[in-house]
């Protein structure tokens, strides 16, 4: 039994399929590189922070400097005077169980201030999540945050548009 298959008139065109094949690609390597960008959307400003003197380390922030979490107990600690009390088991995304475990209120709806939690590849956040500072919250309920270890310029305080929604907690004393 002989079968035949029928392939749209544009497939059979090679030069047409290459053109189709490469825009494919190009597609995919965008989204790859430059996703985070679909979900979270980079603000207009960037500041350089000045990495901490060894007095500043030994106040109270534990986290590697110009990492998410270095930034975020920074910046917290900055709006509050406090500065998050976990150290240990402290990736981005252990965030909102550490907050829990040390009483902290964890809430689905943010406030100024609050340090934001994103879980893994929510929102344009990696493997290990990604935590910011809310510096503003809009009046469709998205937030403006503060960011370090974001796109492209890892020393640099970014500030970003996230939404509230699913993987996303905010976390305060």
């Amino acid at each position: 039994m002989h079968m035949r298959i029928h392939f749209p008139s544009f497939v059979k065109n090679r030069r047409i399929w290459t053109l189709v094949v490469q825009a494919c690609l190009v597609v995919m390597l965008g989204l790859f590189f430059f996703g985070s960008g679909l979900q979270g959307h980079v603000a207009q400003a960037s500041a350089h922070v000045a990495a901490p003197d060894s007095s500043q380390q030994a106040q109270g922030n534990p986290f590697p400097y110009g990492s998410c979490t270095w930034w975020a107990a920074q910046r917290y600690h900055q709006m509050t005077g406090r500065y998050v009390p976990w150290r240990t088991q402290a990736n981005a995304w252990q965030w909102t169980a550490r907050a829990r475990q040390f009483h902290w209120r964890v809430s689905s709806w943010p406030s100024r201030g609050a340090i934001i939690d994103l879980q893994p590849w929510v929102q344009g956040a990696y493997g290990a999540g990604h935590v910011a500072v809310v510096e503003q919250v809009l009046r469709n309920g998205h937030v403006i945050a503060s960011n370090m270890s974001w796109g492209p310029s890892p020393g640099r305080v970014v500030y970003v548009q996230f939404s509230p929604g699913r993987g996303v907690t905010f976390l305060s004393a």
